[in-house]
């Protein structure tokens, strides 16, 4: 009995021997086949289309100058120096127009202390003295 087991063991071993996956031999061999498929297919050669050739002239000719200080600047920075300048000119006017709104408002309340002082006065000047 003991031989068979011993036996037993060794036959499953070699089952897992069997399934192990096919030396790299063999792959190379597919590699090789598929390669040779692939270049048998392939053409020998390929043509690009002939293109026409375009004439240089001088007018494609750019100064570096030219790139880095343009003459005329984008009309964006026109835009956005107008605008910079109507708004320096508008927050002067507001302060001016607030000195004015202030100097307005003094001379109103002055005025009113005026009013009211005299107010006083005629009132005082109307009352008989009490005696």
């Amino acid at each position: 009995m003991a031989s068979e087991e011993d036996q037993q063991p060794q036959a499953h071993v070699d089952e897992r021997r069997e399934e192990q996956p096919v030396p790299q031999e063999s792959n190379e061999e597919e590699t090789d086949a598929l390669a040779e498929a692939s270049e048998e297919r392939a053409p020998e050669t390929v043509k690009s289309p002939i293109l026409p050739e375009i004439p240089l002239s001088n007018d494609l000719e750019l100064d570096l100058d030219s790139i880095l200080s343009p003459s005329n600047p984008p009309p964006t920075t026109d835009k956005v120096q107008k605008r910079a300048s109507s708004v320096l000119k508008l927050t002067q006017e507001n302060e001016k127009l607030k000195a004015e709104l202030k100097a307005m408002t003094d001379r109103l309340e002055a005025a009113e202390r005026r009013r009211l002082a005299l107010a006083r006065k005629e009132q005082h000047i109307m009352e008989p003295p009490s005696s």
